[in-house]
């Protein structure tokens, strides 16, 4: 069965499309947009899914080798999330390709999705089941997507909002729920947050075009989902809050962390210097001379008594990783002068960053995995590139810039002069 990845741009009649080209035109003044751009929020707007061609009728060219190989008939080589999504995802219902939360931790966490013959096609009652499971949001901790294993479904744009998540500051996460609380009452409800996650998976993904499909927009936005249900209650009709919203936000960000932790610390309760190199080299882009390099560089700077790497201090790391982008503009003057720094100077750099510097066992091992001539410094940019990679796993899409320090400043500045 063929099927295609297709993107609808607004809904399925022009009467449709005017509605929601106003309601974008409202929240996208010149106040909005330098919000969006701090954030690093793209304003079109679109939603996914994977159709069956042949009921839906539709003409297409074949896309790439992995489309192909996938079942999937496309008009563009898949992206590196499309691609992701579609090794790992398990479940098909309507025709709709979804991954369960334990394919969405998988993802993340394994280098290849679980062996399996087929997708699960589910029927209505088997959706109603496994949606029934879904908890409420009060019961939901950093335990969530382990606890639902299989039963439940995510949607792709849902998908890469959580990916977003993933790699987003608290502070452009506040920014982007302030740039979406349409009424200005402090609280998110369900068609806010539709529109949330349709505006980060339109900026990660580069289909493009229109495709008349047997669904409309609105048909595919009606169906629950285990991320809907557990966020907005089995009516829909319950509301979050900023605080409520962000720890979501943090229960998914601790749980991938301490899943992470637990694979490199191999049964332990701290992770070995080596390992702790191999987890900041994953998902890196470096050639195997290279990465070799950077593991024995580590070994052999390394005593086989040292404590490593605990859950506290991986959890710190993670935090400074996911202020990336903001630490990259601290340490700009040092990045464009390649100028070397010292390990004083990094661990402050990252405590302007985060409020907290990162424990010196950390620094050590950093140190030790990208200082290349034992002169006792790093390069930034080097650093930067690695971390980079490990922060979006790689997945980073090519049209996917970091949002800079100079429109945050210039939405500040504009925001505090309004106050």
């Amino acid at each position: 069965m063929k099927r295609v990845l297709s993107r609808f741009w607004g809904f399925s009649t022009k009467h449709r499309q005017h509605i929601l080209n106003q309601r974008i035109v409202e929240r996208t003044s010149a106040r909005n947009v330098a919000v969006l751009t701090a954030a690093g929020i793209g304003t079109s707007i679109g939603a996914y899914q994977l159709i069956d061609t042949a009921r839906a009728g539709i003409l297409v060219t074949d896309g790439s080798d992995d489309a192909s190989r996938h079942n999937v008939t496309t008009d563009h080589k898949l992206t590196k999330r499309e691609l992701r999504f579609l090794q790992f995802a398990s479940v098909e219902y309507d025709d709709v390709i979804y991954m369960s939360p334990m394919d969405f931790i998988d993802s993340l966490t394994l280098d290849a999705p679980r062996e399996r013959v087929y997708r699960r096609v589910l029927k209505e009652k088997d959706i109603q089941r496994i949606l029934k499971k879904t908890p409420p949001f009060r019961s939901g901790g950093k335990h969530f997507f382990r606890t639902m294993d299989q039963s439940g479904i995510i949607s792709y744009s849902e998908y890469i909002f959580l990916l977003t998540l993933l790699t987003k500051s608290k502070a452009a996460f506040r920014i982007a729920f302030l740039m979406f609380d349409e009424d200005d009452n402090g609280n998110i409800d369900r068609d806010e947050f539709m529109l949330i996650a349709r505006m980060f998976a339109s900026k990660a993904a580069t289909l493009s075009g229109t495709r008349l499909v047997h669904k409309s927009e609105e048909e595919v936005r009606k169906q629950d989902t285990t991320l809907l249900l557990h966020l907005f209650g089995l009516r829909g009709n319950a509301t979050l809050s900023f605080d409520e919203f962000q720890q979501f936000y943090e229960n998914l960000q601790e749980e991938l962390m301490e899943i992470e932790f637990y694979e490199f610390a191999r049964g332990k309760t701290a992770i070995s210097p080596v390992d702790f190199a191999r987890l900041i080299l994953r998902y890196s882009i470096v050639n195997f001379d290279d990465y070799h390099k950077y593991l024995q560089r580590v070994q052999e700077k390394s005593d086989d008594d040292e404590p490593g790497i605990s859950l506290s201090q991986w959890a710190t790391f993670s935090r400074f990783l996911n202020n990336l982008a903001e630490f990259q503009s601290a340490v700009r003057l040092y990045v464009n002068s390649n100028v070397p720094v010292s390990e004083p100077e990094f661990a402050r750099a990252v405590g302007c960053t985060i409020g907290k510097e990162l424990d010196p066992v950390v620094v050590s091992m950093i140190f030790r995995i990208f200082d290349e001539n034992n002169d006792g410094t790093l390069s930034y940019p080097e650093f930067l590139a690695v971390m980079s990679d490990r922060l979006h796993r790689g997945l980073r899409g090519r049209l996917e810039k970091p949002w800079g320090w100079k429109p945050f400043k210039n939405c500040v500045i504009s925001e505090v002069s309004r106050a």
